[in-house]
């Protein structure tokens, strides 16, 4: 990470168009975004699949960076008529900027993205505050999820959990920390190609 006191853009932007699907994500410089951006959208491509197969009234993406999984959440033009309200929340309050610039430019043509909402807040904190969604989609760092997060998982009425993991490890520990929940699907990518290093995405449902 290079990052001083001082940004001086030379582009005359203040942030990167980043095209992935049918999203176009604003990232600025201190905002996390997938290494590999192709093998990326396949990731929000197949998060995307189970939600609408799911079709949750209620979706959070927990350490949601820039919004990619929170923006594939969004109800599709066609689908069911249901509304679903999207909340992403992100720690870092530029990468929550970067996600309210890019809601913003596809507001106009979308009118599902009305139900999309991002705040800068800390994940655990968030949702020790409020009751839990229908579906939750977590992508912590690669030391996984915290432990008061997994509990008030465990003892909430969520339903539904997509979890994307770059360390296996932390994934199969949290996993074990949430007993009424059974992973159901799973599927590896590789984020980085030549090196020992996968990106998994399981699905769970409570039993």
């Amino acid at each position: 990470m290079l990052e001083g006191d001082t940004e001086i853009v030379l582009s005359g932007r203040h942030t990167l168009p980043m095209q992935v699907n049918d999203v176009v994500l604003q990232l600025r410089p201190k905002s996390f975004f997938q290494t590999n951006t192709e093998v990326a959208a396949g990731l929000y491509r197949q998060a995307q699949a189970w939600i609408e197969e799911l079709d949750p009234t209620s979706v959070w993406d927990l350490y949601c960076g820039v919004g990619g999984f929170a923006m594939h959440a969004v109800r599709r033009p066609g689908a069911s008529v249901r509304p679903r309200s999207v909340r992403g929340i992100e720690i870092s309050a530029e990468a929550i900027d970067s996600a309210r610039e890019s809601l913003a430019a596809v507001h106009r043509g979308d009118p599902h993205t009305s139900e999309v909402q991002f705040e800068a807040a800390d994940a655990t904190a968030y949702a020790l505050a409020h009751p839990g969604p229908d579906l939750l989609i977590v992508n912590p760092p690669r030391r996984g999820i915290s432990g008061d997060l997994a509990a008030w998982l465990e003892r909430s009425t969520t339903r539904h959990l997509v979890y994307s993991s770059c360390n296996p490890d932390t994934l199969a520990r949290d996993v074990a920390a949430l007993p009424s929940f059974e992973v159901t699907q799973a599927r590896v990518f590789d984020m980085f190609p030549h090196t020992s290093h996968q990106e998994v995405l399981i699905r769970a449902t409570r039993r």
